[in-house]
């Protein structure tokens, strides 16, 4: 014989697990949608150039445009310490950014200079005066650095 406590005690069970799986049908719903969506609103990554990197001794990060509009800001990672230290200690070599739409090229930096040593691993960045805002977030702008030309650079 079934008595009812048992009956109604099955019945909660299983509204609990469907009700358990609607939930969880519904929040891989909302990720995948998540996903869908982030996936056009990736910016775009920096390019890797490992001919660039031999001869710098570093690796292009990012670049923003700060100071309400009126910086550019060069991230970089020190690969070869030897050759990076051309970036911060001579003028005469730091990098060249170039504005791929324009042509329009960056001079005046400061490089972060406080008397240390750059180590291996170690981020670094230069600040480039954007006259006149010629570089813009969402432009794209190649970096020259030791004779070599790491092109496609994204800016945020």
């Amino acid at each position: 014989m079934t008595s009812i406590t048992s009956t109604w005690g099955t019945r909660a069970v299983a509204a609990l697990a469907g009700g358990a799986l609607l939930a969880a049908g519904l929040f891989a719903a909302s990720v995948v949608g998540r996903a869908d969506a982030s996936v056009g609103t990736r910016p775009p990554r920096t390019p890797i150039d490992r001919v660039v990197e031999a001869n710098s001794g570093i690796r292009v990060l990012a670049a923003h445009v700060v100071g309400a509009g009126g910086i550019v800001e060069l991230t970089y990672q020190v690969l070869d310490p030897a050759k990076a230290s051309i970036v911060e200690g001579d003028v005469d070599h730091t990098p060249l950014i170039t504005d791929a739409r324009s042509g329009d090229q960056l001079h005046d930096t400061a490089a972060m200079r406080h008397g240390h040593v750059m180590r291996p691993a170690g981020t670094y960045f230069l600040l480039y005066f954007n006259r006149g805002k010629v570089i813009r977030p969402g432009d794209t702008i190649d970096v020259t650095i030791a004779g070599t030309t790491l092109r496609g650079v994204p800016v945020s």
